[in-house]
């Protein structure tokens, strides 16, 4: 009895070590984790930012898998990472419109009203306004206003908090028009600027409270911001000709300045959220409401780009975003999932877009 259980138990531990062999052989056999592509095509830019001082970021959702990556600086001996805050420029724009869109849901506004219901001129005077313009006009980029902001470093508010372009109402600094009404499509700033104000006039509150309860809360966008400011923790500070423009940043150029047409601040990760939530389901808007958003017989719906990208012409959706010393390129493929999320603290950057485009030929080429 004694000799069986000898055996037994020795044979056992001849099993357990042959198992434990032929585990361990698996596991060298199984190949790491690996990046899509992003740090493989993001590592050849590397040598170039280190001359040029500034940094990329990147995020790619494939196959329901999810990579991002970070070469660079995001400041003075601060290092570049995926979760860094960032200003998303004009990507604001589409925030925006989806909170106008959820106005007209519920039936608070409607795409035909006219400029005069909220901005009555006896009231607000501007003789550059045509008061006829439409809520649909301005989403569209179709007002033919002039455009009340410039995004440049010789722009005087930028780091002057006493600048009256840093007051929070710019209505009356509107200059004269471009063209007349729904005559051609102009992009310009003022639109959304406008829309931002009727968004706080309906509801009675600032915008930034607007985003953070109706989109940025549902979402769990945990770590967005109604504006970007370089006191907010973990941000990539603005890289202007290889300075650290950080000291002389002041808050209202986003706050007041770049409002609801480029104000926000996020991260890689919070904008996968968004685009998830906006583009895959219903928690922001309809499916019905948001099929407005990109029904347009141009490159530009209801605060969303069309873009035509890769040798098969494939359409993606997406809205870019610049200011003085960011920029961000966004792409999304609603035939499978895939997108592409790509941003620099530096608005002189020539690699964003190509980088960009890259990544969007490689998937395509899988």
């Amino acid at each position: 009895m004694i000799e069986n259980i000898k055996t037994i138990f020795k044979y056992g531990i001849v099993l357990i070590c042959i198992l434990l062999i032929v585990f361990k052989t698996q596991k060298k056999d199984v190949k790491p984790h690996q990046n899509l592509i992003i740090q493989e095509i993001l590592d050849e830019y590397s040598d170039s930012l280190k001359i040029k001082r500034f940094g990329i970021g990147c995020l790619v959702k494939h196959n329901g898998k999810t990579e991002s990556y970070a070469i660079g600086i995001a400041g003075d001996s601060i290092k570049m990472t995926p979760n860094k805050v960032f200003t998303i420029g004009s990507l604001t724009k589409t925030f925006t419109s989806v909170l106008i869109m959820q106005e007209v849901e519920k039936g608070t506004i409607s795409l035909t009203d006219s400029l005069y219901l909220f901005f009555p001129k006896e009231l607000v005077k501007n003789d550059n306004i045509d008061l006829n313009i439409t809520i649909e006009q301005l989403l569209r980029h179709r007002s033919g206003l002039g455009e009340v902001i410039v995004d440049t470093i010789a722009n005087r508010c930028i780091a002057n908090p006493y600048d009256e372009y840093n007051h929070s109402f710019l209505f009356t600094k509107i200059p004269k028009p471009l063209n007349k009404p729904n005559e051609k499509f102009k992009y310009t700033n003022t639109n959304y600027i406008l829309l931002g104000y009727i968004l706080e006039n309906i509801n009675n509150k600032s915008y930034e409270d607007i985003l953070y309860e109706r989109i940025f809360k549902p979402t769990k966008m945990n770590n967005s911001h109604g504006y970007y400011s370089p006191a907010i923790e973990n941000s990539a500070h603005p890289m202007f000709e290889g300075e650290d423009f950080k000291d002389y940043m002041f808050y209202k150029y986003y706050k007041n300045y770049g409002f609801s047409a480029g104000s926000i601040a996020s991260t890689l990760n919070d904008l996968k959220l968004f685009f998830e939530n906006l583009y895959e389901q219903e928690t922001l808007l309809k499916k019905e409401t948001f099929n407005k958003m990109i029904d347009s017989e141009t490159s530009y719906g209801l605060g969303i780009q069309i873009f035509h990208k890769g040798e098969n012409n494939t359409i993606y959706l997406g809205h870019a975003g610049d200011d003085f010393s960011f920029k961000l390129r966004n792409y999304y493929n609603p035939e499978n999932g895939d997108l592409i999320i790509v941003f620099s603290n530096h608005y002189d950057d020539p690699f964003t877009y190509k980088i960009a485009k890259r990544i969007i030929d490689t998937l395509e080429a899988k």
